[in-house]
C-alpha cells in the first residue's frame, strides 16, 4: 500500500501589521531586533560603511548598534547637518537654546551676588551678637564657670584676630599711599650756593622768589685798606678794570 506523501504549503507571505498578543508581539520584536542588527553589522563589514542604529522595544527600552560605535557616528551626522545649515525648527531650537544659557548666565550671577550679601550678613550678625556676649560677659563675669569663659576667651581671641587683620590692612594702605607721595626736589649742588638759588621749600605760592646775585668778598687779615694790587686782582677776576 503506498502512502500518501503530506502535502507542503511552502513559505508564505506574512501579512505585516501590528501583533495584538503582547508575548507574541515581545518575542517577535527581540527575533526581528537580532535580524536587523545582524544585516547592519552585514553592510559594515562588507561595504566598510559606519552604522548607527537605535531602536525602542514596545516597553520603552533603547536598544543600540554601531559600527564602529554610535557616538561617533551620530556626531558625525550632527556636525554635517550643522554644516549644511539646519532647517528652521533647527534654527529657533538654537536661538532658543541661546536664550536660556544666558539667562542662566545671568541667574548664576545673581546667585552668587546673593550668596556674597548672605556672608556679609552672616559676618555682621555674627559680629553683633559676639559684641552683646562679651559686653554681657564683662559685667557678669565673676559669675561664668568654667565653659563660659572658655567660650568668652575664644571669643576675645577671635577679636583679637579680626584687630590684627585690620591694623595690618590700614598699615599696609598707609604704606602704598606713601609710596605714590610724591618726592621732593634735590637740593641744589654746593658751586651754585651763595648766587641767588633758592633753598628747598623757600618758595610760596603767594609771593614770587626773585634771586640777588651776592659776592664774597675776599677778606684781606691785618690790613686796613686793601693793597691796590690785590684789589686791581680782585677787580680783574669780576670783570672790572681797575684803572689806578
Amino acid at each position: 500500500m503506498a502512502k500518501k506523501g503530506v502535502t507542503s504549503q511552502g513559505r508564505r507571505k506574512i501579512e505585516i501589521k501590528k501583533i495584538q498578543n503582547e508575548d507574541a508581539r515581545h518575542v517577535c520584536f527581540s527575533k526581528r531586533k537580532a535580524g536587523i542588527f545582524a544585516k547592519a553589522s552585514d553592510i559594515s563589514t562588507l561595504c566598510g560603511a559606519d552604522v548607527a542604529l537605535v531602536v525602542y522595544s514596545p516597553a520603552g527600552n533603547p536598544y543600540s548598534f554601531g559600527s564602529p560605535a554610535v557616538d561617533p557616528v551620530v556626531d558625525r551626522f550632527l556636525s554635517a547637518s550643522l554644516i549644511h545649515g539646519g532647517s528652521a525648527h533647527d534654527v529657533g531650537r538654537s536661538h532658543l537654546t541661546q536664550q536660556l544659557n544666558q539667562q542662566y548666565m545671568e541667574v548664576s550671577k545673581q546667585l552668587e551676588a546673593s550668596k556674597a550679601r548672605k556672608m556679609i550678613l552672616q559676618e555682621r550678625l555674627a559680629g553683633v551678637v559676639q559684641s552683646q556676649e562679651i559686653e554681657w560677659a564683662k559685667n557678669n563675669i565673676d559669675h561664668l564657670g568654667l565653659e563660659q569663659l572658655e567660650r568668652l576667651k575664644d571669643a576675645f581671641e577671635r577679636l583679637k584676630g579680626r584687630a590684627d587683620a585690620r591694623i595690618q590692612d590700614i598699615l599696609g594702605t598707609g604704606q602704598r599711599m606713601a609710596l605714590h607721595q610724591p618726592q621732593p626736589p634735590p637740593p641744589p649742588p654746593p658751586s651754585m650756593m651763595g648766587f641767588g638759588v633758592p633753598p628747598v621749600g623757600a618758595a610760596s605760592s603767594s609771593t614770587s622768589y626773585h634771586p640777588v646775585w651776592t659776592f664774597n668778598t675776599l677778606q684781606v687779615p691785618n690790613q686796613v685798606e686793601p693793597d691796590p694790587y690785590q684789589a686791581q686782582w680782585l677787580g680783574s677776576s669780576m670783570g672790572y678794570m681797575h684803572e689806578p
